[in-house]
């Protein structure tokens, strides 16, 4: 038979438990199994290109965080403007990650445009693209670029673009000059100095008209001859 003191041992360790099972707070539930789920990282050398995973966005490069995936086949599309997007497939495994490394190809400069006023026309290589403020894909190479407003002096630019660069420009448009209202009109500018000067001409010319035969000088029909020296 066990002893008194063996006896006491067991009921010290049942109070115990007991004890800590009171003491647990109640509403406690218990950690949930681990899933089955697995996850995709992207590592990309493309800043700022958008990271859209079974046609929705879910960040940008640098990726944060993995992002949790159920197994199975999934799409992914990167994208940024000035790059050529990249479309694929890819397969999560159960519990495991999926590590992605993709770069853009830069195709195209981006040309920023901004002015004061804004609404003028933006004209790249004497093509019209759009109005200010205005953001948009170049070609590569040597470009010229317009911003046109009515009332205002055009603005001209030359750029070199490269592939994959942004052109942030912005442009204070300056009004055409207007001639001002107090300029002085020259002497010569007046109705009435020329109208005096067709009244002199006019009256001399009737004076000589109305001279007579006396008055009007002989022909000139002569001949001036003259002798050699000898």
């Amino acid at each position: 038979m066990p002893s008194f003191l063996g006896f006491a041992r067991l009921i010290s360790i049942f109070l115990l438990c007991l004890g800590a099972a009171q003491a647990a707070p109640r509403g406690a539930k218990k950690p949930p199994p681990k899933g089955r789920d697995g996850s995709l990282l992207v590592q990309s050398t493309t800043l700022g290109a958008t990271i859209v995973v079974d046609g929705q966005p879910v960040g940008e490069v640098p990726m944060e965080a993995p992002l949790p995936l159920k197994p199975g086949d999934h799409s992914i599309k990167l994208t940024k403007a000035g790059h050529a997007d990249y479309i694929d497939t890819f397969r999560i495994e159960a519990r495991k990650r999926t590590l992605l490394e993709i770069d853009l190809l830069p195709v195209a400069g981006i040309l920023r445009f901004d002015s004061t006023p804004s609404g003028a026309a933006v004209v790249v290589d004497g093509r019209q693209l759009g109005e200010t403020p205005y953001e948009g894909e170049l070609k590569p190479g040597p470009r010229v670029v317009e911003l046109r407003l009515p009332g205002y002096t055009v603005y001209q630019r030359e750029i070199i673009v490269n592939a994959g660069e942004l052109y942030p420009l912005a442009a204070d448009l300056v009004p055409l000059a207007e001639v001002p209202l107090d300029t002085e009109t020259p002497w010569y500018g007046h109705w009435w100095v020329w109208a005096g000067a067709a009244v002199v001409v006019g009256g001399l010319t009737a004076a000589l008209l109305l001279g007579g035969e006396e008055d009007t000088p002989p022909d000139p029909p002569f001949l001036l001859e003259i002798e050699p020296i000898r």
